[in-house]
């Protein structure tokens, strides 16, 4: 069986996957030291069996078996971590690493047979990501980049003003649009602690919540639109606890219905909600080992992808 990781900046998800069938899922909140990461791990996988492969979807991007933050407010140790040697270490079996909404992407690729040869899959969280499929082809590129949505810069701005991203940039998608962006605009407007869970319960009564989430869907609109100007995309597929959120798919629809038609793109909730990454990691790690690489050459069976061992 294969042992998946679904590393997020909040949570840590593990699972023992047998084909494409969970066999066990266990999850813990993500720790901010590698110490507390490392205890993370032991407690997630105590009393499971030994997996013939390790499989990681991980926010930000692997270069050289390493995980780099692209923004680096989230997880403040993930700049050059060397997550696969850790994991190689304590599980003694090859190790494949994968950007989490890339993993989550080839996952929702797959289970919607293979129909729509060009997809977006972007998860609206903590922060924000994304990966493409593109001719059929899961994009991952030389520096794991390729997807990072959530990083592209954009004309809608939050309604706090103008905030400089972790990743460096101003006017990022994740700046308005994320779990962390859309509890910081509560925040300052209502004078008062929230967090997007709070924001969410809010919006049916209370106008300026709402406003809070039509401007986060306003603004994936148009990460979408610009997506689908740029490589011509089919479909997008949403994930993500604020995107699986009750009217955040309805919204960002209505968004997309404003603009132009070139640019109504369907949008569908994640099909395998929020196990899309620990099954795309699985799948992807199973094609490794077969020797079926469906992101083409030079994408996930390079070294610098983390696919070692």
């Amino acid at each position: 069986m294969i042992l998946a990781f679904d590393i997020g900046g909040t949570k840590i998800a593990a699972a023992m996957i047998d084909g494409e069938q969970i066999v066990t899922r266990r999850q813990v909140p993500m720790p901010q030291a590698v110490d507390g990461f490392a205890a993370a791990i032991d407690a997630l996988t105590a009393g499971l069996p030994s997996p013939e492969r390790v499989a990681v979807a991980s926010t930000g991007f692997v270069s050289e078996g390493r995980i780099h933050a692209v923004n680096r407010n989230i997880i403040t140790f993930w700049n050059g971590f060397a997550l696969h040697d850790f994991l190689a270490a304590r599980f003694g079996c090859p190790v494949v690493m994968l950007n989490d909404a890339q993993a989550a992407a080839w996952a929702e690729y797959c289970a919607g047979g293979r129909a729509v040869g060009n997809l977006l899959y972007m998860t609206l969280s903590t922060g924000v990501g994304g990966g493409l499929v593109l001719g059929h082809r899961l994009q991952v590129g030389p520096s794991g980049l390729a997807g990072h949505i959530g990083h592209a810069t954009l004309g809608t701005l939050p309604l706090d003003a103008p905030v400089r991203c972790g990743c460096g940039r101003t006017g990022c998608l994740e700046s308005v649009a994320s779990g962390t962006a859309i509890a910081r605009q509560a925040t300052a407007w209502f004078g008062e602690p929230l967090d997007s869970r709070a924001v969410f319960g809010r919006a049916a009564t209370d106008s300026r919540a709402a406003q809070i989430l039509t401007r986060a869907a306003t603004a994936v609109a148009e990460a979408i639109a610009n997506c689908a100007m740029l490589v011509d995309i089919g479909q997008v597929v949403i994930g993500g606890s604020v995107g699986l959120a009750p009217s955040m798919p309805e919204r960002i629809r209505a968004a997309l219905q404003a603009g132009p038609a070139l640019t109504r793109i369907a949008v569908m909730p994640a099909a395998l909600g929020a196990d899309s990454g620990l099954i795309g990691a699985a799948q992807w790690a199973t094609q490794q080992a077969t020797g079926r690489h469906p992101g083409g050459p030079g994408v996930a069976s390079k070294p610098n992808q983390g696919a070692r061992g």
